[in-house]
């Protein structure tokens, strides 16, 4: 039986484990992100919706920041990404699912109920013994790949036509986003690498969405969530270099 390691101290303990150790770069690109969002609140009017869009964005900014966040544990070891992105992101489904709502995107709403329960949640219950060592990363093979893409391809119609039923403000784009990134949050799930070129184009449609909020103004969240979606294509970026297959020795 694989023997499992344990963190032992408080949970108060584990979350100072979980943020020492990180690269410069997600930091960097964290504070960053946050600065250009807090420009946008304050440049703009502010009542409720945009409050809870920064508040949403600022876990959300945080959370994915973490997922591919590489850097060391307390025991000098290399890890792809920490934990504590569990915590994070539940923190912002709850800004998020509201933003989506009262733009009416109904797919986005699913999308990130699917994110929560399959990534943040088991996050949440195995804090003492998740591990985010680069060894337990695998890479999706071709008919894997063919398999994702068909699914992909069927799961945006379907979505497509039953959004058209729903009166989604946003069918088109707003398929293809649960389409894609409810198949991320299954790889990420399954610890494949795969997780992050699908999350990369999950968040050019997410552009696409929220740039077509902005310009048809039907979402007073459009300019935040357009910048968040560019911020979130960046850190994917990281991620996919972080998160690669080890090597056989």
């Amino acid at each position: 039986m694989e023997n499992v390691e344990r963190f032992e101290g408080t949970y108060l303990q584990w979350l100072k484990a979980e943020l020492t150790g990180w690269d410069r770069l997600p930091w960097a690109l964290f504070g960053a992100g946050v600065g250009f969002q807090l420009a946008i609140l304050l440049l703009n009017p502010i009542n409720w919706i945009s409050i809870v869009s920064f508040i949403g964005i600022f876990f959300g900014m945080w959370c994915t920041v973490a997922m591919g966040a590489g850097g060391y544990n307390a025991k000098g070891e290399r890890v792809s990404s920490h934990a504590i992105n569990g915590l994070l992101g539940a923190l912002s489904v709850a800004a998020y699912v509201t933003i989506n709502l009262s733009a009416g995107h109904y797919w986005s709403v699913l999308d990130q109920l699917v994110f929560l329960f399959l990534i943040d949640l088991p996050l949440l219950k195995n804090w003492r013994t998740w591990s985010g060592k680069s060894t337990s990363i695998k890479g999706l093979t071709k008919t894997g790949w063919v398999y994702a893409i068909a699914a992909i391809l069927v799961a945006w119609v379907v979505l497509y036509y039953v959004g058209i039923y729903l009166h989604d403000t946003n069918p088109v784009w707003d398929a293809l986003a649960l389409a894609i990134g409810g198949t991320a949050s299954w790889l990420c799930f399954r610890q494949y690498s795969t997780t992050y070129t699908l999350w990369l184009i999950s968040d050019f449609v997410n552009i696409a969405l929220w740039f077509t909020a902005l310009k048809d103004g039907y979402s007073q969240a459009s300019l935040p969530m357009l910048a968040m979606s560019m911020f979130y294509l960046l850190t994917a970026i990281v991620g996919k270099i972080n998160w690669r297959p080890a090597k056989s020795a």
